[in-house]
């Protein structure tokens, strides 16, 4: 059998139910960019990814003789991130079962960990109002490092098994989207979908996940079937 040392967790709609105006958040690059006179569509094309790496700002901005000016930028774009993933932070519930699952899985002998593509501040400032900071070995967000490394590159499972004190093929990790699923099927760590995010159980088939739960709290009675099958 498969050995298992470390489960992670994404944050947003697998952990926590939270209110996040995704459509804002995802085009803050947009935003600052055009503050300083950018033009977006030489940077990123006209049909640019949602998910757009940092990258190509720096690279561009080289390009025209104004490479000094991306660490300031590059951290406006952090910042106005790390503003539309609190602005209702108020409103963020748990999914019932979550911490009780987590605590079962400690109990179990397994390290636990957050990782994010939101910022550390988002997590510090959301988990501890549901008792889930504390729960947590590791906390890895986007701004662990270089933008670029954060979900769905491999890179953000690398530096979060690193945190977490194992092998990234000892991490099972529970995601709620593609962006999760990713970096695990890159490095070969065990990936579980669950059905309260932005993806249903055909849509999660149709990616190739095999291990689908409804919510994390099922994770605890899931465990022993999924690495039976490992």
């Amino acid at each position: 059998m498969r050995e298992i040392k470390a489960i992670g967790f994404d944050l947003d709609g697998t952990v926590l139910d939270t209110r996040v105006d995704y459509d804002r958040l995802n085009d803050a690059d947009r935003e600052v960019l055009d503050r300083h006179g950018i033009p977006f569509d030489d940077v990123f094309g006209p049909d640019p990814p949602v998910r757009r790496r940092r990258a190509p700002i720096r690279d561009w901005l080289d390009s025209v003789g104004r490479g000094d000016e991306f660490p300031g930028i590059d951290g406006e774009i952090d910042d106005l991130c790390t503003f539309y993933e609190t602005q209702f932070i108020d409103s963020a519930r748990e999914f019932p079962g979550t911490a009780e699952c987590i605590d079962s899985l400690r109990s179990m002998g397994y390290r636990t960990g957050l990782l994010t593509r939101g910022s550390r501040e988002y997590a510090d400032r959301v988990l501890p109002r549901f008792g889930l900071h504390d729960r947590m070995d590791a906390i890895v967000g986007r701004d662990y490092t270089w933008f670029d490394d954060a979900k769905p590159s491999p890179m953000a499972m690398i530096h979060f098994a690193g945190e977490l004190g194992v092998e990234p093929d000892e991490i099972l990790y529970v995601g709620d989207s593609i962006t999760d699923y990713l970096p695990c099927r890159d490095v070969g760590a065990v990936f579980v979908g669950v059905l309260t995010g932005s993806m249903d159980r055909a849509g999660w088939e149709s990616a190739g996940v095999v291990h689908i739960i409804d919510r994390v709290g099922d994770l605890a009675d899931a465990i022993p079937g999924i690495l039976d099958s490992l």
